[in-house]
């Protein structure tokens, strides 16, 4: 009894501690089927060690008690719907909100069109949302699960631009929007004009800085809106043939991707608020706030001091006082940046970026906000950063005189990573090869695994399915091989002789055993039931229930008395 206490208890913490996470090296679904396996393994073994718990309750119904097969079947079953269910949370959610959208769209078309405006549901440009007319809106409402898959890799020409990049946190911009109206954010129109390379195949932006980083950058293609320059923030130079100046911040790609995407050198100067310590910073323009409850809250959030020391007082009081969050619900259907600000005070981090850009114009800054992707993961052998889905980041540009551009961080930096500064691989982690991952399909939202896992679960449930079924099977051959009673009941073992002599004798006299009924009920109920009937029974509930060894002497005894009484 102790035993198999143990044995239980074991194997249920066993179970917990996998699908707890523990061992961290195993993947999600192999401790979930060691797990199943394990619970099942010691349910089967408590019952078919528990002997004198089944004599107490087998009395004559002739129920069977559960053996190996039993448990292996049920085993393998759970399994298998557990990959069943795995594969369809795999491959269900992508067309199943597909064809909701064009239910709603079908029927609710206006409801369909507040939707959008909410969720920013639009042509995808990187890893952001936004619609024909580049504007971004705030959702009202999120639930942002983002993925995994690599999109942006920066790989550094000089060694040594790491040490100082990895005391900090890296940037990488794709563009930037400047015009906001609202809850929604666009790019000021300004006069389009097409750059051209010098004769050493560079564009430059800015004159050459000495503290200038060069790297390559690798990353996809975007079809839908247009490929934009994507460099580590500050860029100040490209090597490509030419692009397109659609407004300030804001450049498109030639068409000289390969096909897996970009491939280009750029150099950039970035620059942090926390870099300017001493200097004596300036605005460039003078930006008209929005006044009213946000003018009140900069002035708390700025307190008194240069406008280096409030720029930096309210990226402090923005960082400090408000959560971070991939879900906001806005029960009262609010303005976002007012729901975040003074209702719910959470929200991601394009909620911050606009909260802090908006702030740094109620003191006067010419302020934008950027959209990128911020932390990465540094691998040293290869000089490599790579940026994933989930690094996808909005952030704050203030305009500062001499300086151009500086980044301005309210979101709290330990929501990117390391505390704000990059992840350095650990040894045993392989750099994914940008060629290989840039081809891949896939997008911001993270499946249950991608078709690696639909694979694997689909081949996992298939197994696990067969070996049940045949499971199930070869207990039904054994019951069939092994016999049943005149009542459809499992006798236990093979069809004992005294059991056939005993039916075909009562078929004889007109008084069969029917379907239903026990030996025991059958015996009781005969009117002139035979001499030997206690001996019989006796005999029988031994063999079959007490776990008594048979006696082929005592059954050759029974056999010749149901004879002579046949």
């Amino acid at each position: 009894m102790i035993l198999r206490l143990v044995i239980l208890a074991a194997a249920g913490a066993g179970a917990y501690a996998l699908l707890r996470g523990w061992p961290e090296g195993l993947p999600v679904l192999l401790r979930a089927c060691l797990a199943v396996l394990l619970l099942v393994g010691g349910l089967g073994w408590w019952s078919v060690r528990n002997a004198a718990a089944k004599n107490q309750v087998q009395v004559a119904v002739g129920a069977r008690k559960p053996g190996w097969l039993d448990f292996l079947a049920i085993g393998m079953g759970i399994l298998a719907l557990e990959c069943g269910f795995l594969w369809l949370l795999s491959v269900a959610p992508r067309p199943l909100e597909e064809v909701a959208i064009l239910i709603e769209e079908r029927f609710q078309p206006q409801a369909a069109a507040d939707r959008g405006r909410e969720t920013g549901r639009g042509t995808q440009s990187g890893n952001w949302l936004w619609d024909d007319a580049r504007q971004r809106v705030l959702p009202a409402r999120t639930n942002l699960k983002p993925g995994v898959k690599p999109e942006v890799f920066v790989r550094l020409v000089n060694e040594r631009d790491a040490e100082r990049l990895l005391k900090r946190q890296v940037y990488v911009r794709a563009f930037v929007l400047d015009d906001y109206q609202d809850g929604v954010w666009s790019s000021r129109q300004g006069n389009a004009e097409n750059l051209t390379a010098d004769d050493d195949g560079w564009i430059r932006f800015h004159e050459k800085n000495d503290g200038e980083v060069l790297h390559e950058v690798f990353h996809g293609r975007d079809v839908a809106t247009g490929d934009v320059l994507t460099a580590l923030q500050g860029a100040r130079a490209v090597r490509l043939p030419s692009l397109r100046v659609a407004a300030d911040g804001l450049f498109f790609l030639p068409d000289v991707a390969g096909p897996t995407g970009f491939e280009y050198l750029a150099s950039s100067l970035p620059v942090m608020l926390e870099d300017l310590a001493g200097e004596i910073v300036e605005s460039v323009t003078v930006v008209t706030g929005l006044g009213g409850r946000l003018s009140a809250l900069t002035a708390k959030a700025a307190g008194e001091g240069r406008l280096w020391e409030k720029l930096l007082n309210v990226q402090r009081f923005i960082r400090d006082g408000y959560g971070y969050s991939l879900v906001t619900e806005n029960p009262r259907n609010l303005d976002p940046l007012e729901n975040f600000l003074f209702e719910e005070k959470r929200g991601h981090c394009e909620l911050f970026a606009t909260a802090g850009a908006l702030m740094a114009r109620e003191l006067g800054v010419e302020s934008r906000v950027a959209y990128g992707w911020a932390g990465g993961q540094y691998f040293k052998e290869s000089g490599m950063f790579v940026f994933r889905a989930r690094e996808a980041h909005s952030w704050v540009e203030v305009n500062l005189k001499g300086h151009g551009w500086v980044v301005m961080e309210p979101t709290p930096p330990v929501v990117l990573g390391g505390g704000g500064a990059p992840r350095v691989a650990g040894e045993g982690e392989s750099l994914p090869k940008p060629q290989d991952a840039l081809a891949e399909e896939g997008d911001v939202y993270a499946t249950a695994g991608g078709k690696h896992v639909e694979r694997v679960a689909l081949g996992l449930m298939s197994g696990f399915g067969v070996v049940a079924v045949g499971t199930i099977f070869l207990r039904r051959r054994g019951r069939v091989e092994l016999g049943t009673d005149q009542q459809g009941q499992p006798e236990g073992g093979k069809r004992s002789g005294y059991l056939i002599a005993w039916d075909r004798a009562c078929e004889k006299k007109g008084v069969p055993r029917r379907r239903g009924v026990s030996l025991k009920r059958q015996l009781e109920g005969m009117e002139d039931a035979p001499e030997f009937a206690r001996e019989l029974m006796s005999y029988h509930y031994g063999v079959r229930y007490e776990e008594k060894p048979p006696d082929a002497e005592s059954e050759g005894r029974l056999v010749r008395k149901i004879s002579e009484w046949a």
